[in-house]
Protein backbone atom coordinates (compact mmCIF):
# COMPACT_ATOMS: atom_id res chain seq x y z
CA UNK A 1 0.00 0.00 0.00
CA UNK A 2 2.78 2.12 0.75
CA UNK A 3 3.93 2.06 -3.02
CA UNK A 4 0.65 2.93 -4.07
CA UNK A 5 0.28 5.86 -1.60
CA UNK A 6 4.05 7.30 -2.57
CA UNK A 7 2.90 7.19 -6.67
CA UNK A 8 0.01 9.35 -5.46
CA UNK A 9 2.02 11.49 -3.92
CA UNK A 10 4.22 12.13 -7.09
CA UNK A 11 1.17 12.40 -9.55
CA UNK A 12 -1.72 14.22 -7.63
CA UNK A 13 -1.99 18.05 -7.41
CA UNK A 14 -0.02 19.46 -4.10
CA UNK A 15 -3.78 20.83 -2.95
CA UNK A 16 -5.06 17.70 -3.21
CA UNK A 17 -2.55 15.57 -1.99
CA UNK A 18 -2.03 17.88 1.32
CA UNK A 19 -6.44 16.78 1.92
CA UNK A 20 -5.95 13.11 1.66
CA UNK A 21 -5.42 11.04 4.44
CA UNK A 22 -2.69 8.35 3.56
CA UNK A 23 -3.01 6.34 6.56
CA UNK A 24 -6.61 5.55 5.74
CA UNK A 25 -5.30 4.32 1.87
CA UNK A 26 -7.42 0.96 1.17
CA UNK A 27 -7.47 -1.17 -1.71
CA UNK A 28 -10.86 -1.98 -2.51
CA UNK A 29 -11.84 -5.12 -4.59
CA UNK A 30 -13.57 -5.15 -8.44
CA UNK A 31 -12.31 -4.32 -11.61
CA UNK A 32 -14.72 -1.71 -13.70
CA UNK A 33 -12.79 -1.97 -17.13
CA UNK A 34 -14.56 -3.71 -20.45
CA UNK A 35 -14.03 -7.31 -20.21
CA UNK A 36 -12.40 -6.53 -24.09
CA UNK A 37 -9.98 -4.24 -23.35
CA UNK A 38 -8.29 -6.11 -20.14
CA UNK A 39 -5.28 -6.58 -22.52
CA UNK A 40 -4.57 -3.01 -22.53
CA UNK A 41 -5.73 -1.94 -19.66
CA UNK A 42 -5.80 -2.73 -15.79
CA UNK A 43 -7.23 -0.88 -12.97
CA UNK A 44 -7.29 -0.51 -9.24
CA UNK A 45 -9.60 1.03 -6.50
CA UNK A 46 -8.41 2.85 -3.85
CA UNK A 47 -10.83 4.73 -0.39
CA UNK A 48 -9.29 7.28 1.52
CA UNK A 49 -10.31 10.20 3.62
CA UNK A 50 -10.50 13.54 1.60
CA UNK A 51 -10.30 16.15 3.89
CA UNK A 52 -12.62 14.21 6.63
CA UNK A 53 -14.53 12.80 4.09
CA UNK A 54 -14.90 9.34 2.41
CA UNK A 55 -13.50 9.61 -1.22
CA UNK A 56 -12.26 6.79 -4.14
CA UNK A 57 -8.95 6.75 -5.93
CA UNK A 58 -9.20 5.61 -9.10
CA UNK A 59 -6.03 3.92 -10.65
CA UNK A 60 -6.05 2.92 -14.44
CA UNK A 61 -2.86 1.41 -16.13
CA UNK A 62 -2.73 2.38 -19.66
CA UNK A 63 -0.84 -0.15 -21.91
CA UNK A 64 -1.52 0.77 -25.24
CA UNK A 65 1.37 1.86 -27.63
CA UNK A 66 -0.96 5.07 -28.82
CA UNK A 67 -3.20 7.90 -26.62
CA UNK A 68 -6.84 6.95 -26.96
CA UNK A 69 -8.46 9.92 -27.72
CA UNK A 70 -11.57 8.82 -25.98
CA UNK A 71 -10.14 7.62 -22.75
CA UNK A 72 -12.32 10.66 -21.28
CA UNK A 73 -15.47 9.13 -22.33
CA UNK A 74 -14.55 5.28 -21.06
CA UNK A 75 -13.40 7.14 -17.81
CA UNK A 76 -16.75 8.64 -17.42
CA UNK A 77 -18.47 4.58 -17.67
CA UNK A 78 -15.93 3.59 -15.43
CA UNK A 79 -16.39 6.56 -12.79
CA UNK A 80 -20.18 5.95 -12.99
CA UNK A 81 -19.71 1.79 -12.26
CA UNK A 82 -17.68 2.73 -9.45
CA UNK A 83 -20.72 5.34 -8.18
CA UNK A 84 -23.73 2.46 -8.79
CA UNK A 85 -21.64 0.19 -6.83
CA UNK A 86 -21.44 2.33 -3.47
CA UNK A 87 -24.75 2.86 -4.41
CA UNK A 88 -25.70 -0.78 -4.37
CA UNK A 89 -23.67 -2.03 -1.42
CA UNK A 90 -25.79 0.96 0.56
CA UNK A 91 -28.16 -0.15 2.69
CA UNK A 92 -30.22 2.63 1.85
CA UNK A 93 -30.23 5.58 -0.62
CA UNK A 94 -30.31 7.92 2.12
CA UNK A 95 -26.87 5.71 3.37
CA UNK A 96 -25.65 6.09 -0.51
CA UNK A 97 -25.54 9.99 -0.13
CA UNK A 98 -23.79 11.87 -0.63
CA UNK A 99 -21.74 9.85 -3.43
CA UNK A 100 -17.95 10.20 -2.97
CA UNK A 101 -15.55 11.86 -4.67
CA UNK A 102 -13.79 9.60 -7.81
CA UNK A 103 -10.62 10.54 -8.39
CA UNK A 104 -9.84 9.04 -11.77
CA UNK A 105 -5.94 8.79 -11.96
CA UNK A 106 -4.36 7.38 -15.50
CA UNK A 107 -0.73 6.04 -15.23
CA UNK A 108 0.24 5.84 -19.52
CA UNK A 109 3.46 3.78 -20.47
CA UNK A 110 2.90 3.55 -24.41
CA UNK A 111 5.42 4.09 -26.95
CA UNK A 112 4.73 7.88 -27.53
CA UNK A 113 3.75 10.71 -25.54
CA UNK A 114 -0.16 11.05 -24.69
CA UNK A 115 -1.62 13.80 -26.92
CA UNK A 116 -5.17 12.91 -26.46
CA UNK A 117 -7.81 15.20 -24.36
CA UNK A 118 -7.02 14.77 -20.57
CA UNK A 119 -11.35 16.44 -20.02
CA UNK A 120 -14.49 14.76 -21.26
CA UNK A 121 -15.72 18.36 -22.32
CA UNK A 122 -13.15 18.78 -24.81
CA UNK A 123 -14.46 16.03 -27.17
CA UNK A 124 -18.01 18.03 -27.45
CA UNK A 125 -18.14 20.65 -30.25
CA UNK A 126 -16.30 23.92 -28.29
CA UNK A 127 -18.40 26.31 -30.29
CA UNK A 128 -21.74 24.62 -29.46
CA UNK A 129 -21.15 24.05 -25.70
CA UNK A 130 -20.46 27.88 -25.90
CA UNK A 131 -23.95 29.18 -26.43
CA UNK A 132 -26.17 30.30 -23.54
CA UNK A 133 -27.28 27.28 -21.64
CA UNK A 134 -25.75 24.46 -23.19
CA UNK A 135 -22.44 24.05 -21.45
CA UNK A 136 -24.34 23.71 -18.04
CA UNK A 137 -25.98 20.55 -19.68
CA UNK A 138 -22.92 18.45 -21.12
CA UNK A 139 -20.83 15.99 -18.46
CA UNK A 140 -17.52 16.68 -17.35
CA UNK A 141 -14.83 14.67 -15.91
CA UNK A 142 -11.04 15.36 -15.95
CA UNK A 143 -8.41 12.97 -15.15
CA UNK A 144 -4.87 13.21 -13.90
CA UNK A 145 -2.15 12.21 -16.14
CA UNK A 146 0.66 10.61 -15.65
CA UNK A 147 2.44 9.71 -18.72
CA UNK A 148 5.72 7.50 -17.84
CA UNK A 149 6.59 7.44 -21.66
CA UNK A 150 7.50 11.65 -21.13
CA UNK A 151 9.84 11.17 -17.88
CA UNK A 152 12.95 10.83 -18.06
CA UNK A 153 15.77 8.17 -16.08
CA UNK A 154 16.33 11.85 -13.57
CA UNK A 155 12.68 12.58 -13.48
CA UNK A 156 11.91 9.30 -12.43
CA UNK A 157 14.96 8.68 -10.24
CA UNK A 158 13.80 11.80 -8.14
CA UNK A 159 10.34 10.72 -7.32
CA UNK A 160 10.75 9.87 -3.51
CA UNK A 161 9.59 6.06 -4.20
CA UNK A 162 11.21 3.21 -2.50
CA UNK A 163 13.60 0.85 -4.64
CA UNK A 164 10.22 -1.55 -6.13
CA UNK A 165 8.06 0.87 -6.94
CA UNK A 166 11.29 2.79 -8.77
CA UNK A 167 12.24 -0.12 -10.56
CA UNK A 168 8.12 -1.18 -11.29
CA UNK A 169 7.68 2.10 -13.00
CA UNK A 170 10.61 1.99 -14.99
CA UNK A 171 10.02 -2.18 -16.12
CA UNK A 172 6.21 -0.19 -16.84
CA UNK A 173 7.93 2.64 -19.21
CA UNK A 174 10.10 0.57 -21.25
CA UNK A 175 9.39 -3.15 -21.34
CA UNK A 176 7.56 -2.37 -24.62
CA UNK A 177 10.17 -0.73 -26.11
CA UNK A 178 13.50 -2.85 -27.38
CA UNK A 179 15.69 0.12 -27.70
CA UNK A 180 14.83 2.45 -24.70
CA UNK A 181 15.03 -1.26 -22.36
CA UNK A 182 18.41 -1.23 -23.48
CA UNK A 183 19.34 2.35 -23.56
CA UNK A 184 17.74 2.54 -19.82
CA UNK A 185 19.56 -0.66 -18.41
CA UNK A 186 22.47 0.72 -17.25
CA UNK A 187 21.13 3.55 -15.79
CA UNK A 188 19.16 0.88 -12.94
CA UNK A 189 21.57 -1.08 -12.83
CA UNK A 190 22.69 0.23 -9.42
CA UNK A 191 19.17 0.45 -8.15
CA UNK A 192 19.08 -3.16 -9.52
CA UNK A 193 21.70 -4.12 -6.66
CA UNK A 194 20.41 -2.60 -4.36
CA UNK A 195 17.21 -4.41 -4.12
CA UNK A 196 18.89 -7.67 -4.77
CA UNK A 197 20.16 -6.86 -1.54
CA UNK A 198 17.35 -5.83 0.39
CA UNK A 199 14.64 -8.26 2.13
CA UNK A 200 12.74 -10.33 -0.28
CA UNK A 201 14.95 -7.99 -2.98
CA UNK A 202 15.49 -11.23 -5.29
CA UNK A 203 11.59 -12.24 -5.02
CA UNK A 204 10.52 -8.83 -6.26
CA UNK A 205 13.71 -8.92 -9.02
CA UNK A 206 12.72 -11.69 -10.15
CA UNK A 207 9.09 -10.45 -10.44
CA UNK A 208 10.02 -7.34 -12.60
CA UNK A 209 12.11 -9.16 -15.01
CA UNK A 210 9.68 -11.96 -15.44
CA UNK A 211 7.00 -9.19 -16.49
CA UNK A 212 9.80 -7.65 -18.83
CA UNK A 213 9.88 -11.40 -20.45
CA UNK A 214 6.33 -11.36 -20.61
CA UNK A 215 5.75 -8.27 -22.50
CA UNK A 216 8.60 -7.89 -24.40
CA UNK A 217 8.98 -9.04 -27.70
CA UNK A 218 12.03 -11.50 -28.69
CA UNK A 219 14.54 -9.20 -28.71
CA UNK A 220 14.80 -8.68 -25.20
CA UNK A 221 17.39 -11.97 -24.21
CA UNK A 222 19.91 -10.03 -27.09
CA UNK A 223 18.98 -6.85 -25.27
CA UNK A 224 19.82 -8.33 -22.00
CA UNK A 225 22.68 -9.74 -23.15
CA UNK A 226 24.63 -7.31 -24.44
CA UNK A 227 23.53 -5.35 -21.59
CA UNK A 228 24.83 -7.74 -18.96
CA UNK A 229 28.37 -7.56 -20.40
CA UNK A 230 28.78 -4.31 -18.07
CA UNK A 231 26.36 -5.23 -15.20
CA UNK A 232 27.75 -6.17 -11.91
CA UNK A 233 28.35 -9.47 -11.03
CA UNK A 234 24.80 -10.21 -9.08
CA UNK A 235 22.83 -8.83 -11.26
CA UNK A 236 24.47 -10.94 -13.98
CA UNK A 237 24.23 -14.19 -12.46
CA UNK A 238 20.36 -13.85 -11.34
CA UNK A 239 19.49 -12.84 -15.02
CA UNK A 240 21.14 -15.46 -16.35
CA UNK A 241 19.14 -17.32 -14.13
CA UNK A 242 16.10 -16.27 -15.02
CA UNK A 243 17.45 -16.19 -18.86
CA UNK A 244 18.13 -19.85 -18.88
CA UNK A 245 14.30 -20.29 -17.28
CA UNK A 246 12.97 -17.82 -19.60
CA UNK A 247 14.38 -19.51 -22.77
CA UNK A 248 13.31 -23.53 -21.33
CA UNK A 249 9.59 -21.99 -20.76
CA UNK A 250 9.65 -20.21 -24.08
CA UNK A 251 10.61 -23.73 -25.62
CA UNK A 252 8.30 -25.51 -24.00
CA UNK A 253 5.65 -22.61 -25.31
CA UNK A 254 7.24 -23.34 -28.74
CA UNK A 255 6.47 -26.67 -28.56
CA UNK A 256 2.72 -26.72 -27.27
CA UNK A 257 2.28 -23.66 -30.23
CA UNK A 258 3.91 -25.94 -32.36
CA UNK A 259 -0.43 -26.91 -34.38
CA UNK A 260 -1.64 -24.04 -35.69
CA UNK A 261 -5.06 -24.79 -33.96
CA UNK A 262 -3.34 -24.86 -30.48
CA UNK A 263 -1.36 -21.93 -30.88
CA UNK A 264 -3.58 -19.42 -28.86
CA UNK A 265 -4.12 -22.19 -26.03
CA UNK A 266 -0.24 -22.48 -26.40
CA UNK A 267 0.28 -18.75 -25.38
CA UNK A 268 -2.23 -18.69 -23.14
CA UNK A 269 -0.77 -22.02 -21.24
CA UNK A 270 2.56 -19.73 -20.84
CA UNK A 271 1.03 -16.57 -19.09
CA UNK A 272 -1.07 -18.93 -16.97
CA UNK A 273 2.56 -20.74 -15.95
CA UNK A 274 4.53 -17.41 -15.68
CA UNK A 275 1.51 -15.90 -13.74
CA UNK A 276 1.69 -18.52 -11.03
CA UNK A 277 5.51 -18.92 -10.56
CA UNK A 278 5.51 -14.76 -10.25
CA UNK A 279 2.24 -14.97 -7.62
CA UNK A 280 4.20 -18.19 -5.75
CA UNK A 281 7.14 -15.55 -5.64
CA UNK A 282 5.68 -12.79 -4.42
CA UNK A 283 2.81 -14.13 -2.20
CA UNK A 284 3.70 -17.94 -1.65
CA UNK A 285 1.91 -21.30 -2.29
CA UNK A 286 -1.16 -20.61 -4.06
CA UNK A 287 -4.47 -21.60 -3.08
CA UNK A 288 -6.68 -24.54 -4.74
CA UNK A 289 -9.41 -21.64 -5.92
CA UNK A 290 -6.61 -19.21 -6.99
CA UNK A 291 -5.04 -21.89 -9.43
CA UNK A 292 -8.81 -22.63 -10.54
CA UNK A 293 -9.14 -19.18 -11.26
CA UNK A 294 -6.06 -19.04 -13.08
CA UNK A 295 -6.98 -21.86 -15.30
CA UNK A 296 -10.32 -21.02 -15.88
CA UNK A 297 -9.00 -16.86 -17.09
CA UNK A 298 -9.21 -15.88 -20.26
CA UNK A 299 -5.89 -14.68 -22.42
CA UNK A 300 -6.81 -10.83 -21.72
CA UNK A 301 -7.72 -12.07 -17.92
CA UNK A 302 -4.23 -13.04 -17.62
CA UNK A 303 -2.87 -10.24 -19.04
CA UNK A 304 -4.67 -7.99 -16.45
CA UNK A 305 -3.61 -10.14 -13.63
CA UNK A 306 0.04 -10.08 -14.59
CA UNK A 307 0.10 -6.36 -15.03
CA UNK A 308 -1.38 -6.08 -10.85
CA UNK A 309 1.30 -8.45 -9.63
CA UNK A 310 3.76 -5.37 -9.73
CA UNK A 311 1.43 -3.42 -7.72
CA UNK A 312 -1.09 -5.33 -5.86
CA UNK A 313 -0.58 -6.03 -1.91
CA UNK A 314 -2.66 -9.21 -1.57
CA UNK A 315 -3.42 -12.38 -3.65
CA UNK A 316 -6.82 -11.18 -4.01
CA UNK A 317 -6.06 -8.06 -5.09
CA UNK A 318 -4.52 -9.80 -7.97
CA UNK A 319 -7.02 -12.05 -9.11
CA UNK A 320 -10.28 -10.12 -7.68
CA UNK A 321 -12.69 -9.13 -10.97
Amino acid sequence: MEHAAAELRVVLPTELVALIDFSTLKLCPGSFIDQTLGGSQSDLLFSAQLAGKPALLYLLFEHQSTPDRLLALRLLRYVVRVLERHVDEAATVSAALPLPVVVPVVLYHGEVGWSAPTRLEDLFDSQLIAEAGISELIPRLGFVLDDLSQVSDEELAARALGLLPLLTLWALRDARSPERLERSFARWASTMAALLEAPDGREAFGTIFRYIALVADDSVAAILSRALESAEPEIKDTLMTLAEKWKAEGEARGRAEGKAEGKAEGKAEGKAELLRKLLALKFGELTETADQRIASASEAELDRYVERVLTADTLGAVLEG
